[in-house]
């Protein structure tokens, strides 16, 4: 076992250097830094430079600290598909086609072949990276702007075949689970039963996980949450400029691609489960869990579970926001989790949280981690003109 000198001494090498102080930005850079680290459920929590918050409550402790998890919370809403097989009003699984959960006054153009939800959750769907349309933000996208664009859009190639990340694609997972969740009845418009992903990851993943501090609506845990700074250089005058914490529409059509708020003692909560499913107390939990680790499809040939991206014997996910950038990743084999935050966004900010992670994962496992093997579309998939 690793001691927590060990421990520390190594999170100060891989980030210490790209530890910058408010008034001194640089390129790649960080104000500061939240590292959780679980090693066979023994778990240490390090900061480097400064972290501090956004209001003027008192400091928690570190684990308590709150944060935006940006896309790392496209893996909670990949671990309702396989849940919804079992849970849900209206059993789906896996290979359920898209077009059969949507409106039926929602056109969705499908030339080179039927989109199925594991399409959307492991970006092979052909979808763009933005959110298109109309207030193209997904902490307020309306319902309106997703129509327009299913309306509209021409997915480029057959889905299954490459990868192309894709936050629409999740937007439109998250909202077809949540109907399929609440009802066996087919809508005509968009209602409210693809309105409930926040309710429904509250009740099937996080309450069961006891991640009381994992939120949409941050309202009670605001006093906690860290302040953020963007990196910006004009005219070759850099400087971080603090940022207030997102505010959701929840309402939004977007908010299942990366609306979550949460700390390095839940998230650590979770990459525990992760490293053993049959821990979970929640038998259709645990195996959902399990399932969103498994190579779709089978042949392991986009690296990509549900939500989680495959590499070589670990899983990782980044996600970032204005002001955070953040990455998990775990090795169930080794039984390491790790997960970092850099209170920093801008340029390169998020390259350096994502290879500092990757590094100590490495370190901790004796084994590289190497990053993941995409296979690369033909075309780009854009949104339309």
């Amino acid at each position: 076992m690793i001691d927590s000198d060990t421990l520390s001494a190594l999170v100060a090498e891989i980030f210490g250097p790209w530890v910058t102080p408010p008034d001194a930005p640089k390129k790649g850079g960080s104000v500061g830094f939240l590292v959780g680290i679980t090693i066979n459920k023994t778990r240490h929590y390090f900061t480097e430079g400064s972290i501090g918050l956004h209001g003027d409550g008192p400091m928690p402790r570190r684990q308590d600290i709150v944060f935006f998890i940006g896309s790392n919370s496209k893996v909670f809403t990949a671990t309702l598909l396989p849940l919804a097989a079992s849970q849900a009003s209206n059993p789906v699984t896996a290979d359920t086609p898209v077009a059969s959960l949507l409106p039926t006054s929602v056109t969705f153009n499908q030339p080179n072949g039927q989109v199925l939800l594991w399409h959307l959750a492991t970006h092979s769907a052909g979808f763009p990276f933005h959110v298109c349309g109309k207030r193209p933000h997904f902490g307020d996208y309306p319902f309106a702007s997703l129509n327009e664009f299913l309306d509209a859009f021409q997915p480029p190639y057959a889905p299954g075949e490459y990868f192309a990340y894709s936050n629409p694609g999740f937007a439109l997972l998250g909202d077809v689970l949540s109907h399929a969740f609440v009802t066996d009845t087919p809508s005509t418009e968009w209602d409210s039963t693809y309105m409930q992903w926040p309710s429904l990851v509250r009740k099937y993943v996080t309450e069961p996980l006891g991640m009381g501090s994992t939120h949409v609506d941050y309202s009670k845990v605001a006093s906690r949450v860290a302040q953020g700074y963007v990196y910006k250089d004009r005219g070759g005058a850099p400087e971080y400029a603090k940022i207030d914490p997102p505010t959701w529409g929840i309402r939004s059509a977007a908010l299942t691609s990366g609306a979550l708020s949460s700390t390095l003692d839940d998230m650590l909560t979770f990459l525990e489960a992760q490293i053993d499913p049959s821990s979970v107390g929640d038998t259709a939990l645990a195996q959902a869990i399990a399932a969103t680790q498994q190579p779709w499809p089978s042949s392991d040939s986009l690296s990509m579970g549900l939500g989680w991206q495959r590499s070589n014997d670990y899983l990782d996910k980044d996600g970032a926001l204005p002001g955070y950038n953040s990455y998990m990743a775990f090795d169930p084999h080794a039984k390491v989790g790790v997960f970092v935050l850099g209170n920093t966004d801008g340029d390169e900010a998020g390259g350096t949280v994502v290879h500092g992670g990757r590094t100590l994962l490495g370190k901790l496992r004796g084994a590289t981690a190497q990053p993941s093997k995409f296979p690369k579309p033909p075309t780009t998939p854009q949104c339309p003109a």
